[in-house]
Parts: C-alpha cells; structure tokens; sequence
C-alpha cells in the first residue's frame, strides 16, 4: 500500500504508516478554558503592545535542510519521517517537564499529533515563507497539550486560583506560535532570557499583555476603565502606586472580583508574570 495519498493534487503523509508499531491513544482532551468574546475594534490604541506583530524573518536554511522540507512539503513519506522524528527528541523533554517520565503512552500520542498539526501547517506554508519554524510548531503544540492535560486534574473541582490557572492557559495557548514559544521557554519553563533574543521576548510580554487587553473593551487615553475593565494605563498607575487614594479605592474593589484585570495587573507590575505558580511549577 502507498504511503501517499493524493488529495485536490498534492500529495499528502498517510499517517497509518507513521503509527505501525506505536500504541496511539486518541488526542487527550485539554480543559475546558474561559472563551471570552472578541471585542469589535474601537480605535488606534496608545500603549506600546503589538499583538499583530508578525513572526521574526528567519535566517536561510542549510541546503540538506531546505531539501527535507521541500520534500516533506510534498508528503515524501521519508523525508516526513525524518523531520518528525528530529522534532520529536525535543519534544520528548517538553513532555517530561510536565507530565512524568511515567507516562510513556500518553507521551507518544501527544508527539504524534503535534508532529501531524505541524506537518499539515507545513503543507499549507508557501514555499518562499521564511518565517514558519517546524520545530518551534512541535513545541509549542506539545506545550499545549501537555500542560493543558496536567492543568486539568489541578483544576478539576475549582478552587482557589482555577479560574485565573485557566485564564492565564486560554491566553498563553491564543498567542502566535512565535511568542508563545519564547513566553513557555523563559516564564514557565524556566530558561534563561539570554538563550533568547532580547526583541522578541519583549514583543512576546507585549504581546501577552495586549491578549489581556483584548479581552475587554479597549479605548483609547488615559481612561480610568474599559467599560468594565481597567485600561492598561491604569493597571500601570496602580502597579506604581501612582493613583488618588480615592482612585485606588475604586481600582482595589474592582480587582477583587476580576480575574481578567488581576493578571493584566500583574503583567503591568512585572512582565511574564500573570502565569500563575501551578502552570510555571508543571514546567520546572
């Protein structure tokens, strides 16, 4: 039986073969996290935040790299192979950090779809696109699950800080996969910034703060409130304890029963740091 299979005239992976030999359970389900709507755009925004930032322009690839791409563009049952196999080292770790070498099973599955997700966004990458990396793809869809399946017999039940735990996860899954790596790598797994590009760590906490924001109604100016919400310039102000006595009152009492505005809070006091203790502890 051929390993590829042709569909609207592109050779696709058969992933039946990939599985020979490997027991795969179904994809483990990632927990149910608080899906708020997306706000209708109500203007320019004055804060240095950049959310629409786009993915960093990689260096050419070697040759011999470029070819197994190209290759595994085109659903070469080989060079897939190969590709996956390189990715899945890395990964292997990643799953450790979070769920235990104990759990050898759910480790494969949890590679294997990652590995399929990235190879299936590969196929759907132009050729001449320099942006899209298919290890950092395998990483951050390994992330996801991992500490999504971790995360969800914590927070089971409720209890303190769930709601916040699920938050912080929804918001750090919904960021681009090239901020999303860098913000899993260096704030919850623990890496030193330096192993990192200082530009794009800043533009990945920026990003991360400007998710917060999204969630809300967001307006421009110094404006005390977002509808229901507090503005990014006045978190700030309360994080520096730059506010009237009679304004942080107000801003206290609010932040009291708003989970989305207390980690907006805390990523104004200290960028990286709205991933609540129990997300950065499964990393570490």
């Amino acid at each position: 039986m051929s390993d590829v299979r042709r569909s609207g005239g592109r050779a696709t992976w058969d992933w039946t073969t990939f599985r020979r030999g490997v027991t795969v359970r179904p994809a483990p389900s990632e927990p149910e996290t608080l899906r708020l709507p997306r706000p209708p755009l109500l203007g320019p925004d004055p804060f240095p935040h950049a959310l629409s930032t786009g993915p960093p322009l990689l260096p050419p690839l070697p040759p011999e790299r470029a070819d197994l791409l190209h290759r595994a563009r085109l659903g070469e049952p080989g060079a897939v192979h190969r590709l996956c196999a390189r990715a899945a080292r890395p990964g292997q770790r990643i799953v450790r950090r979070y769920l235990g070498p104990a759990q050898r099973e759910i480790t494969e599955a949890l590679l294997f779809h990652a590995c399929r997700r990235a190879v299936g966004a590969l196929q759907h990458t132009p050729p001449e696109d320099r942006t899209f990396d298919f290890d950092r793809e395998v990483r951050v869809g390994v992330r996801r699950a991992a500490a999504g399946r971790a995360l969800h017999r914590e927070v089971t039940g409720g209890g303190p800080g769930a709601e916040e735990t699920l938050l912080a996860y929804d918001v750090l899954t919904s960021l681009p996969s090239h901020h999303a790596d860098v913000l899993w790598a260096v704030c919850v797994e623990g890496e030193p910034p330096a192993r990192h590009s200082p530009a794009l760590l800043q533009a990945a906490l920026d990003t991360l703060a400007d998710a917060y924001l999204w969630r809300g109604l967001r307006r421009t100016g110094p404006v005390e409130a977002r509808g229901s919400h507090l503005s990014y310039l006045t978190a700030l102000s309360h994080a520096r304890h730059d506010l009237t006595a009679h304004h942080a009152t107000r801003v206290r009492a609010h932040l009291d029963g708003c989970v989305l505005c207390r980690l907006l809070t805390a990523e104004a006091a200290a960028p990286g740091s709205s991933l609540p203790a129990r997300l950065r502890r499964r990393g570490t």
